[in-house]
């Protein structure tokens, strides 16, 4: 029987989170990754990492910004949008989210993170995934626990700046981009087909 790493942590945060929102989706997920890639897990998870916070940020027609006088009269806002993020040596739209940090909650992390790689200030509204990642290594007796944490969120205000050590773009989408994220998934069928 393996040893668990973090199991406890992981469990009172998705504890907490379920009992503060209602309708999540919940989802344990089992990975094997190589010996080197556990290892540096295990340093992040011996120094404190619990998991990542991401939101699904909705910007409405009226938030966008005005159009300048170039633009035609058939150029008007066009719905609701949701920001995603291309990941730098990725193909796949994410949302942007990223690590909790010691003495954040998920959802803080999750607002703090969005400003930092997209430059968009958002408030978090609702929990609709969690993931309770379970990691192995082939030669390890050991098993890491992180959870991973979607929330529904509103934007607030900013312009679209990347931070390009991590990312190599992110946009205000309309329409589902052809390689989603496995974690968005259902959640982009779903919302871009309303």
């Amino acid at each position: 029987m393996p040893t668990e790493l973090n199991e406890t942590r992981v469990r009172t945060c998705k504890d907490r989170l379920l009992e503060h929102y209602d309708g999540v989706s919940v989802r344990a997920k089992d990975e094997v990754v190589s010996d080197e890639l556990f290892a540096y897990l295990r340093t992040v998870v011996r120094d404190g990492y619990v998991g990542s916070g991401y939101v699904w940020v909705v910007r409405t027609p009226d938030q966008a910004a005005e159009l300048s006088d170039s633009m035609g009269p058939n150029d008007q806002p066009d719905g609701a949008r949701v920001l995603m993020i291309l990941h730098r040596g990725s193909a796949t739209w994410q949302v942007p989210g990223g690590s909790v940090e010691s003495g954040e909650t998920f959802e803080d992390a999750a607002v703090r993170e969005v400003q930092e790689e997209t430059g968009i200030e958002c408030t978090v509204q609702d929990c609709f995934r969690l993931e309770h990642l379970r990691t192995v290594a082939d030669g390890s007796d050991e098993r890491l626990h992180t959870l991973w944490a979607y929330f529904d969120g509103r934007y607030r205000n900013g312009c679209i700046s990347i931070q390009p050590s991590e990312l190599n773009g992110a946009a205000w989408v309309n329409t589902k981009p052809q390689s989603v994220g496995e974690s968005l998934k259902t959640r982009a069928e779903a919302w871009f087909d309303e």
